[in-house]
């Protein structure tokens, strides 16, 4: 025998063994864990993540689902096609006492969220065998590069794309504050964690090198308030011609915090470790020093995940949905809101305070209102936004902020007599 033949027949030996052994998991469940990539991402986003997981436990299997981004699909198309790709598996494959997890970089979190939905809407048992779900560095509220791409790649009319463009345009409007993706998982995404409470939860966010209050808090793409699904909600109906009235911060509803670590780490690598990048030399020594991997592999075991440092966030940030679902007829230059109620240690910038970001996502019917803060204080902070019409006071808010998380005021204006 050549000498030069022995390395493929080491990896045919190799890849027949592999396969015997997943094949003989037949008394004991299998673990099956989809890593889902972010906007303009593919396999290569997790780096040697899938080689590393399936190392670890002959019952374990991970696989890279790849989807069509920069594209004009919507996260919502993508997750139709995960959920295919995860039911059209080899008959027996994932059976109904195997394990399924996820990890997911960025959009792929929201993918993974909206596929949570979808599976409880059509209640699918297989969402009852999903064990851990693990995120890095989602946007689950916005990103502000989500604007920044679409002033960058998309200065041309609606439905005309760019070629060169890595991302879709319904991708980044997405992906923008105040957008309808947002505002649906601003509503239900806890409902689907509460039908399923075995799924377990780890969020991991990126912090960039150069970190300080001042150059803001993120992994130089993504904020820390929108990296942690946790926030405050209010949902509200509002009649132009009501008389003004004050709606308290007890109304609002804060959902159940879930495990949240952030780690030295950029969004993808950009001078340190990107978050979901797991370098080659860590398939070889777990000890690698990348930041995210011990979190990733003990939470799969079942091993509790502690913070690794506290860094003293700041920043929130609170977002006004007004939609119109009677499609009343009013100019929508009319609709305002004013920020007010503020104290030394609860800030709004000037330009955030009294020019708010109008309508940076498309919303089907209506509108929204999004502003980012700074509290130094611990715990919560209360603030006051008030919809104006044609500069009548209408209802003032007092939100509920912190910092580190996201609050929202979901609005739907009443129909007109």
């Amino acid at each position: 025998m050549k000498l030069a033949t022995l390395p493929k027949l080491i990896l045919i030996l190799l890849l027949i063994n592999t396969v015997s052994v997943w094949a003989n998991c037949l008394e004991g469940p299998r673990h099956h864990i989809f890593l889902l990539h972010g906007i303009g991402g593919n396999k290569t986003t997790f780096g040697s993540l899938e080689e590393i997981l399936n190392k670890q436990h002959p019952c374990q299997k991970a696989r890279t689902f790849e989807y069509r981004t920069g594209s004009q699909l919507t996260t919502y198309d993508f997750a139709q096609d995960f959920h295919q790709y995860v039911t059209s598996r080899s008959p027996g494959e994932i059976r109904s006492f195997d394990k399924i997890s996820l990890i997911m970089h960025s959009q792929g979190g929201l993918v993974g969220s909206l596929w949570l939905k979808l599976m409880n809407q059509l209640n699918n048992p297989l969402l009852k065998q999903v064990d851990s779900f693990i995120t890095l560095s989602t946007p689950f509220w916005g990103a502000d590069i989500a604007n920044i791409g679409k002033r960058f790649f998309y200065t041309l009319p609606p439905g005309v794309e760019n070629p060169i463009s890595p991302f879709g345009r319904n991708e980044l409007n997405e992906m923008s504050y105040g957008s309808s993706t947002i505002q649906d998982l601003a509503k239900s995404l806890d409902t689907v964690f509460g039908h399923a409470p075995q799924i377990r939860p780890l969020i991991i966010g990126g912090m960039k090198k150069y970190y300080n209050s001042q150059l803001g808090e993120d992994d130089v793409v993504v904020p820390t308030y929108s990296m942690r699904p946790e926030r405050f909600y209010f949902k509200d109906i509002l009649d132009f011609f009501a008389k003004p009235r004050l709606i308290t911060a007890e109304g609002f509803e804060k959902n159940p915090e879930k495990p949240f670590i952030i780690v030295p780490a950029d969004h993808i690598n950009l001078g340190q470790y990107g978050v979901a990048d797991i370098p080659k030399g860590c398939s070889r020594n777990l000890d690698c020093g990348h930041p995210a991997l011990r979190p990733i592999l003990d939470h799969l075991k079942g091993t509790t995940v502690g913070p690794t440092k506290n860094y003293g966030l700041t920043r929130f940030r609170v977002t006004m949905f007004v939609n119109n679902p009677h499609t009343v007829s009013f100019d929508h230059k009319d609709l305002t809101i004013m920020v007010h109620g503020l104290d030394r240690l609860t800030r709004v910038p000037f330009i955030e305070r009294f020019k708010p970001r109008l309508g940076n996502a498309k919303l089907e019917h209506g509108l929204a209102f999004s502003f980012g803060g700074v509290s130094e204080r611990k715990g919560i902070s209360k603030i006051l936004v008030t919809l104006k019409f044609k500069n009548k006071s209408i209802k003032t808010y007092e939100v509920p902020v912190e910092a580190g998380l996201s609050s929202f005021i979901d609005v739907d204006l009443a129909a007109l007599n």
